[in-house]
């Protein structure tokens, strides 16, 4: 069944995507909701048993709070483009990486090293210290940093069962799951940063600190979202930034910048304009705008091959001294320092690439297979 919900004369069209981007995590029973751009109608297909009052009331009270938001646009830092013949017919992709994307393959999965390489080689250009972290993540480091307070449509929390022999007969027994199993002290980590933070916590550094890692995230997506550029489990590549506040837009600069470079040396169409991160509550959009006005966020777009779409592969972040500061994290007289954190999601680079290229690696251009072979490990001191 198809709801439509008209948004024409009470929101602009800014606020009627905000409204989407909120409508996909509210109600569940959606099949796919999109915005109608020519009519600026919010369009719904319910899967079957679906309660249509449930998806009113939800549309209802997402409008009216976003009624009273002022949505700041995106501003455009810099875009290429390139001509449709040199983009590769996506034929066979699909035998490379899943529809779903949660299975790569074959040169999927070298691309995926490749790359990965390309940007450790590239962070430790910068004198980048090297870190492997848990999938899991404490719950409380979490709390300290908000995340979940602000994006509980995101977390996937970890569940277990009691170290206790009548529950665990019981699972024996019963089969009953939801009964039995708690809530553990742990959630899988939906960033890589915020174990870097626990790690520095309570510390005091006499100078600026790099760090960087490569972890599997976690993002609880609406169902029907994910496939291919959208994943609940991906992997990210993040370089972390510790020291003052000149140090940090400066490096934070000059990773963009290197950034664009390597993905125009990889033949990549797309553009790095100004972004938000996905406030979930109207009352939290304040953050987003701020964002957006302060230029204190950056994503890299790229556009993906025959009607493959737009969609983020890497951010470059400012945060100030917002995650420093609950965790302590000083300098030499104990002021909260500022940090930073850029980030790549090396699946979506893979997807991109694949788009373009397709499966067949000998007929890739020249100059980008030697962009990807080309990374050699550095070996840290």
């Amino acid at each position: 069944m198809i709801k439509t919900y008209s948004t024409s004369g009470t929101l602009n069209a800014r606020q009627a995507q905000s409204l989407l981007s909120k409508l996909m995590y509210s109600v569940e029973g959606i099949a796919d909701c999109r915005l109608d751009e020519e009519s600026q109608s919010i369009v719904v297909d319910l899967l079957p048993d679906t309660a249509e009052s449930l998806i009113d009331e939800t549309v209802a009270r997402l409008m009216a709070k976003e009624r009273h938001n002022r949505v700041v646009g995106s501003r455009l830092h810099i875009e290429n483009d390139r001509n449709a013949e040199q983009a590769g017919m996506p034929e066979r992709i699909h035998e490379l990486f899943a529809s779903n994307g949660a299975v790569k393959r074959g040169l999927a999965v070298t691309l995926f090293e490749q790359i990965d390489r390309l940007l450790v080689e590239w962070a430790q250009r910068h004198k980048a210290q090297l870190r492997s972290y848990p999938s899991m993540i404490p719950v409380a480091t979490l709390q300290k940093c908000r995340y979940i307070q602000t994006f509980p449509q995101n977390i996937h929390f970890v569940s277990e069962f009691p170290h206790q022999i009548r529950q665990l007969e019981q699972v024996r027994e019963t089969g009953d799951l939801n009964d039995i199993a708690r809530l553990s002290p742990y959630a899988l980590s939906p960033a890589v940063c915020f174990h870097c933070y626990a790690e520095l916590a309570g510390s005091r550094l006499q100078e600026p600190l790099v760090l960087t890692s490569r972890g599997t995230c976690y993002r609880h997506e609406a169902a029907w979202r994910v496939g291919k550029h959208r994943q609940n489990e991906f992997s990210m590549r993040e370089i972390v930034l510790f020291g003052d506040a000149a140090f940090i837009e400066h490096e934070r600069r000059t990773f963009m910048e290197e950034a664009w470079s390597l993905f125009e040396r990889l033949g990549l169409a797309g553009k790095i304009e100004t972004a938000s991160d996905p406030f979930y509550f109207s009352e939290e959009s304040g953050k987003g705008q701020q964002q957006l006005m302060g230029n204190m966020k950056y994503e890299l777009i790229a556009k993906a091959g025959e009607d493959g779409g737009s969609f983020s592969i890497a951010s470059f972040n400012n945060m100030d001294t917002s995650l420093c500061k609950p965790f302590e994290v000083l300098d030499a007289e104990a002021n909260p320092l500022h940090s930073g954190c850029v980030a790549f999601g090396i699946d979506r680079w893979v997807y991109a690439l694949l788009t373009y290229y397709g499966a067949d690696y000998d007929k890739w251009p020249s100059r980008v297979r030697e962009t990807l072979e080309n990374a050699r490990m550095a070996i840290p001191n």
